[in-house]
């Protein structure tokens, strides 16, 4: 678990728990970094698990604001992790980070219920932190918009 307190000055931070599911060692290394690149008012909370099957019973007991998933994982390759993810935690935003750069995949992964796919090796600290603030950004207007509130 990797904890990140950089605040602005007289800004208090707001807390997000990632949960990254990737099963490389040194992708992870990579993608931990990316949560200590820069000032932010975030306050991460990084929790890895390098199978799905972990990553799913993390999700079981506890609570997650964004996941950032690798496609290809011992237990689940391609789009199977973001499928099952999307369908037991339809609610939770999911930022995909992988080694495919095929156009295909990028585009079924977003149709599975990815809100960003992003490249690995072309992502850095900044862009990884955007693409989640995103994408939690753009699920919590989805599920505004499916219970009917204004916008």
């Amino acid at each position: 678990m990797l904890a990140n307190k950089k605040s602005i000055e007289s800004v208090d931070a707001i807390d997000i728990t990632v949960l990254l599911i990737e099963d490389s060692l040194e992708d992870g290394v990579a993608i931990t970094k990316a949560f200590i690149e820069g000032e932010t008012f975030y306050d991460f909370k990084l929790i890895r698990k390098y199978t799905l099957e972990g990553g799913l019973a993390f999700l079981k007991s506890a609570h997650v604001d964004i996941v950032l998933l690798d496609l290809g994982l011992p237990d689940a390759r391609e789009l199977k992790a973001v499928h099952e993810i999307h369908t037991l935690y339809p609610d939770l935003p999911i930022v995909v980070i992988s080694g495919y750069s095929n156009a295909d995949i990028i585009h079924n992964a977003l149709r599975s219920g990815a809100q960003e796919f992003l490249i690995k090796g072309e992502s850095s600290g900044p862009v990884i932190r955007q693409s989640m603030y995103q994408a939690i950004a753009r699920k919590r207007i989805e599920m505004a918009y499916k219970r009917g509130d204004k916008l």
